[in-house]
C-alpha cells in the first residue's frame, strides 16, 4: 500500500488534480524523477538490495509480485512487451514494475553485478533505444544531498555550500519535466545536475541541504533557473553571453566578485588562470570555411570582460561567431571560460584567460572565498543573484503549479511562487 499511496498522491501532483486535497507534506518529500543515464541505462541491468528486503511490484496495482533479500541479485531484461526479472528460480514479470526497499537497505542497480550502486527512494524502468533506463523516484532534498558533493568539494565552508544547496533546489525545480518525454523530470550528468547516488552522499553537504530545507530563489513570482559556475575568474558573466540561446534577465546580468581591495574571491582557486596555444592548422580544421587563417581577434566583449564575440579572417570568408560557440567549437575543457585574451604567436594565437566554466550565476570558488570572508549564505547569494528573492518552505500541495511554471510552455497567470512557511 505504501507504494501505491505514495503513486496516487504523485499522480494528483502530475496531473494537478485535487492538488488543494493532497496531503501536506514537507518540500524535502517532493518526489523528482531522475534518468540514470550514466548510471544504469544498458540492455541487461542487476538489481538488488543492500539490507533487509526488496520489493517487486506493479506501480499500476501496488501488486507485489515478489520479494528479494540482501545478497540477491536479480537480472532484469525486457522481454515480448514486459520488464522480467530473474534470480535464480525466481522470477517476476509486469508490463511496468518497481522495485522498492522494505526495512533501512537502500535499493542497488548497476549494469553488471559487481557494479551495484545504492539509491534512496524506488526505481522503475523505461525502454529506450532498445535498453533498459533506469528513472529513480526520490525525494527532493535526498536527491540534492546525492548531487551537491558532485557539483562543489564538500570540503567548502558550510556557509559556501549552504548558498549551493539553494541555488541547486532553485535549479531543480525549474528544471523539472525537461525529459517528460522519456517519463523523467532529470538526467544524472550535465546538462542537469551530476547525481551520484547513496555512495556519493557527504555529511558536510547533507547538513547543507537540511539546514536550507524548502528554500528557493524567485524572480518575477516564478523560482529562478539559478545557474551556477566553477570558477568565474573576478565578474560573472550575462547569461545570454554565457549560453547560446537565453534572454538577458537582471539576477544573471553578471556581476563583479572582488573583495574591497580589488581582489577576486575566486582567486583561491586552483584552476583561476588558465592558457593554450591554437595553431593555424588547427582553426583551419575547425572552421573550414574561412579558408587560410590571417587573423583571430576579439570583437566584442562584455563590462566584466567576457568574450561576446571573436572575429576569425581568411582568405576566403571573415568568420563572426559569439563567444560561448567559440568556446564549444574549441572545446569547453581547453577554452575554459570567455574571460580571456588572444595574441598572435609563431604557433598560432596564443590564448590566456581566467575563471573555468561557462561563467554566469553563482560562482562555487568565489562563494567560498566570501565565505571565508565572513560572508553568510544569504549574503552570498544576494551578491550573486541581485534582484533574486530567497523564499522559504513551499507547500508540496502547490508541486503541480511549480511544474507548470517550469515547463517550456507558457507559464499560467498568475504564476505563484512558493508561499513561506505558515502562509
Amino acid at each position: 500500500m505504501r507504494l501505491l499511496t505514495v503513486a496516487l498522491w504523485v499522480g494528483l501532483l502530475l496531473l494537478g488534480l485535487g492538488a488543494l486535497d493532497a496531503p501536506t507534506r514537507r518540500d524535502s518529500d517532493w518526489l523528482i524523477r531522475v534518468g540514470l543515464e550514466q548510471g544504469a541505462f544498458a540492455p541487461v541491468l542487476y538489481v538488488g538490495i543492500s539490507a533487509d528486503s526488496l520489493r517487486w511490484a506493479d506501480p499500476r496495482t501496488g501488486r507485489t509480485l515478489g520479494i528479494g533479500e540482501a545478497g540477491q541479485v536479480w537480472e532484469l531484461r525486457r522481454e515480448n512487451g514486459r520488464f522480467v526479472a530473474r534470480s535464480g528460480q525466481a522470477s517476476v514479470a509486469a508490463e511496468r514494475l518497481v522495485a522498492e526497499p522494505v526495512g533501512t537497505g537502500f535499493v542497488m542497480i548497476g549494469v553488471s553485478p559487481r557494479t551495484l550502486r545504492r539509491y534512496r527512494g524506488h526505481l522503475e524502468w523505461v525502454e529506450r533505444d532498445g535498453k533498459l533506463l533506469t528513472v529513480n523516484w526520490v525525494r527532493l532534498d535526498d536527491y540534492l544531498k546525492a548531487t551537491l558533493p558532485r557539483e562543489m568539494p564538500p570540503n567548502f565552508h558550510l556557509e559556501a555550500l549552504k548558498a549551493q544547496a539553494v541555488a541547486a533546489r532553485s535549479f531543480t525545480l525549474r528544471r523539472l519535466n525537461r525529459y517528460r518525454q522519456w517519463g523523467y523530470d532529470l538526467c544524472d550528468h550535465a546538462p542537469c545536475q551530476v547525481y551520484g547516488g547513496v555512495d556519493a552522499e557527504h555529511p558536510n553537504t547533507n547538513l547543507a541541504v537540511e539546514a536550507t530545507s524548502g528554500e528557493v530563489l524567485t524572480y518575477g513570482g516564478r523560482i529562478l533557473e539559478a545557474v551556477y559556475t566553477g570558477n568565474c575568474g573576478g565578474h560573472t558573466a550575462p547569461i545570454e553571453v554565457a549560453m547560446t540561446g537565453t534572454t538577458p534577465l537582471p539576477p544573471l546580468r553578471g556581476v563583479p566578485d572582488a573583495d574591497t581591495n580589488g581582489k577576486p574571491f575566486c582567486a583561491i582557486a586552483p584552476n583561476f588562470a588558465w592558457e593554450l596555444t591554437l595553431t593555424r592548422e588547427e582553426l583551419e580544421r575547425r572552421f573550414p570555411q574561412v579558408g587560410r587563417v590571417q587573423e583571430v581577434a576579439i570583437a566584442q566583449r562584455t563590462v566584466g570582460g567576457h568574450l561576446q564575440q571573436v572575429q576569425i579572417r581568411g582568405d576566403r570568408a571573415v568568420l563572426t561567431l559569439a563567444g560561448a560557440a567559440f568556446r564549444t567549437a574549441i572545446g569547453a575543457l581547453r577554452v575554459r571560460s570567455l574571460m580571456f585574451e588572444i595574441q598572435p604567436t609563431r604557433e598560432g594565437w596564443r590564448i590566456t584567460g581566467r575563471g573555468s566554466g561557462h561563467g554566469a550565476g553563482l560562482c562555487q570558488w568565489g562563494a567560498q572565498g566570501r565565505a571565508l570572508a565572513g560572508q553568510t549564505y544569504r549574503q552570498i547569494l544576494q551578491a550573486y543573484y541581485p534582484d533574486a528573492t530567497l523564499e522559504g518552505r513551499p507547500h508540496t500541495n502547490r508541486a503541480a503549479r511549480v511544474r507548470e511554471c517550469a515547463s517550456f510552455e507558457s507559464p499560467p497567470t498568475p504564476c505563484p511562487h512558493p508561499p513561506r512557511e505558515g502562509g
